[in-house]
């Protein structure tokens, strides 16, 4: 119940196709492609996105995005097929082929509660990162879900670059640890608290934390 999964129509995987990514709590986020653009100026389809708006999805970077929940599969399975057939186009006998898969722990490393404390996730997933040894961690949270930080395994240490909103552009904060047990937790501890800084209800939200292996 951690990480993302992207399947796509067969042949057409770059503009048709959907995704399911689950938090540490068990809610879920739906997404698909954006609309293709159409005309010389590049416009969206305005009856596809009326479709999603209506369906209570909402644009995020270079998708449409529907905030579920995990406990009616049926549901969204059926919403995500609806999508691809009446907003983007898919036929419905269409073939769906897998995309990417990326777990929200790498390995056998075993999450923790769902109801554990935020720094009890990170804690886990940058140590499961420093096991890897190598890789990259998404951090999210919101619904939608919003970019919160990167956490790479690099040279031999655990980089994380927190996203700082409201800047344009911004390079965001980046602080370094030892790639190491005790590396993570610091890392985990200092993130959670510049979160909480930032944003009160940080406890809260839903929080997608997606392990993207090197080869990917």
């Amino acid at each position: 119940m951690r990480g993302t999964v992207v399947v796509g129509v067969a042949g057409r995987e770059e503009d048709q196709w959907c995704a399911a990514c689950a938090a540490v709590d068990g809610m879920v986020e739906l997404r698909v492609a954006s609309p293709p653009r159409r005309g010389l100026l590049r416009r969206g389809d305005r009856a596809a996105e009326a479709w999603l708006r209506e369906h209570g999805f909402v644009p995020v970077i270079d998708a449409w995005s529907l905030p579920a929940t995990a406990d009616d599969d049926a549901s969204c399975a059926t919403i995500l097929e609806t999508a691809l057939t009446t907003a983007l186009g898919a036929e419905p006998d269409a073939s769906l082929v897998p995309v990417l898969t990326h777990p929200g722990l790498p390995g056998a490393a075993e999450p923790p509660p769902a109801d554990a404390r935020l720094e009890e996730h990170l804690t886990t997933a940058l140590r499961s990162l420093a096991d890897a040894g190598q890789g990259r961690f998404h951090v999210e949270s919101g619904r939608p879900a919003e970019l919160r930080a990167f956490a790479w395994a690099l040279d031999g240490e655990l980089v994380v670059e927190r996203e700082v909103p409201g800047v344009a552009e911004s390079p965001g904060e980046t602080w370094t640890e030892p790639l190491t047990p005790d590396g993570a937790w610091r890392a985990a501890a200092e993130l959670a608290r510049r979160v909480r800084e930032e944003r009160s209800g940080a406890d809260s939200e839903p929080w997608f934390l997606t392990f993207v292996a090197p080869e990917t």
